[in-house]
């Protein structure tokens, strides 16, 4: 809690002086344009596209220069000045705030020359309403009268789910899941994992078996297409993922994408039963999961280590509708690319956010409950590190000197991450678009 304290007034600090610049140049009106969320986490899917409306609202209002945009411990925020007067400015950003109930989770400061800020009680307006209650805010946060949960689900639930609207084709999907699983192999570094630098904790793997996995990867999941258009029964997609395995095992020896073969078919399969709705993708992956557990088709290792520690693993996240990829890991992912982040540092965000996350039981079963506590702690540091703005190479290099000294690994959470990157891929490639 003391460092977060102490991230927040570091990042306050950075956007004064940003500001003070910004006045100094002369500009008749600055405004920053930020998000006013509750609790410790500035960066809920959808906030960063909020802002970006509300840049676009204020710029066809009253004209700006954009000055400075960036992502801080605070979350999202933009810069910019305008010749408008502060008071025309200002009625701008009130009417963007109260045009939608989103609006409430905006921050539309307003400064004049000097550096003077025209505030609501200056302008005789009342205080904002609590998210919660409409009671005045400063009233209920000093009598605590709402739980930080209460407050998290009501600001998600004005900010959206943070999927995209648009159906995502299952032929889109098809081809995206190979790259997906191409573009997590590409990320260096990886604590534990495979990547262009080593081979993490996987003595038995090489970037170039991992490649050769990856490019056996489209026959499959052409294979699980074809069955879904022709209404195959459920063991010809069984029968389906077990040749890719066994493709998988001559050619490489060892297992470099069991896990991304069981769940991306499981995706493609509910991309096609709800026909590609986003927000209907993850009960058709539940209702697939379901029918799969029927059908009898579990992995023997991967239930010893679920029963041993009381875990439910991949199993239960399927069963669930992967929760740890739409509920977090997706959105997070879009909020950091919608925030301006380089797709690098956004696909590290989402490994931090799936480290936090998920059960995985590789983990678990090279390290046991301790491998899996040590991946959320390190999750929660990369988060921290990214949000500060601070360069995740050299954090993360030392880390998997560590994993590999210990065997630690987390490929429950490469799989997630291909399974996001193939999903905002596939996202992408909707017609019209």
């Amino acid at each position: 809690m003391i460092d977060l304290q102490a991230d927040l007034l570091e990042a306050r600090d950075r956007r004064q002086q940003s500001l003070e610049r910004a006045l100094a140049r002369g500009a008749a009106t600055v405004v920053m344009i930020s998000a006013n969320l509750p609790g410790p986490d500035k960066h809920r899917p959808g906030s960063a596209r909020l802002l970006r409306a509300a840049l676009g609202a204020l710029d066809a209002a009253v004209g700006l220069e954009r000055l400075e945009s960036g992502s801080d411990r605070l979350g999202p925020f933009h810069l910019a000045a305008t010749t408008a007067t502060p008071g025309a400015a200002k009625a701008a950003a009130l009417a963007i705030e109260a045009a939608s109930p989103a609006g409430r989770l905006l921050d539309l400061d307003v400064y004049g020359p000097g550096g003077a800020q025209l505030d609501r009680a200056g302008l005789g307006l009342p205080a904002r309403p609590c998210l919660a209650c409409g009671a005045p805010a400063r009233e209920c946060i000093r009598l605590d009268r709402h739980t930080a949960e209460e407050l998290r689900e009501r600001v998600d639930a004005l900010l959206g789910p943070g999927l995209p609207a648009t159906p995502i084709r299952p032929q889109s999907l098809a081809s995206s899941l190979s790259l997906g699983a191409l573009r997590e192999l590409r990320l260096t570094p990886k604590p534990g994992l495979v990547d262009r630098r080593d081979s993490g904790s996987h003595p038995d793997l090489s970037h170039a078996s991992m490649r050769v996995s990856v490019d056996l990867l489209p026959r499959y999941f052409g294979a699980i297409l074809r069955c879904c258009r022709e209404a195959r029964p459920l063991a010809d997609f069984v029968q389906a993922g077990m040749e890719a395995e066994a493709r998988m095992t001559r050619a490489v020896r060892a297992n470099a994408h069991k896990g991304f073969i069981f769940l991306g078919g499981l995706l493609l399969m509910a991309c096609y039963r709800c026909d590609g709705r986003p927000e209907l993708l993850p009960e058709a992956v539940a209702e697939m999961a379901r029918d799969f557990c029927a059908f009898g088709s579990t992995d023997g290792h991967g239930a010893a280590i679920r029963e041993r520690h009381g875990l439910g693993g991949v199993r239960a996240e399927a069963l669930a509708g992967l929760p740890a990829v739409f509920r977090h890991g997706w959105p997070r992912y879009r909020e950091a690319l919608d925030a301006g982040w380089d797709p690098e540092r956004a696909a590290f965000c989402l490994m931090a956010v799936l480290m936090q996350r998920l059960e995985d039981t590789t983990a678990v079963s090279r390290c046991g409950p301790e491998g899996l506590a040590r991946l959320k702690l390190d999750g929660a540091a990369l988060q921290r590190l990214l949000e500060r703005g601070q360069e995740p190479g050299p954090w993360l290099a030392a880390r998997n000197e560590e994993y590999r000294r210990s065997g630690l690994t987390m490929g429950g959470v490469a799989d997630c991450m291909a399974l996001t990157f193939a999903l905002q891929e596939a996202s992408e490639l909707v017609p019209g678009r």
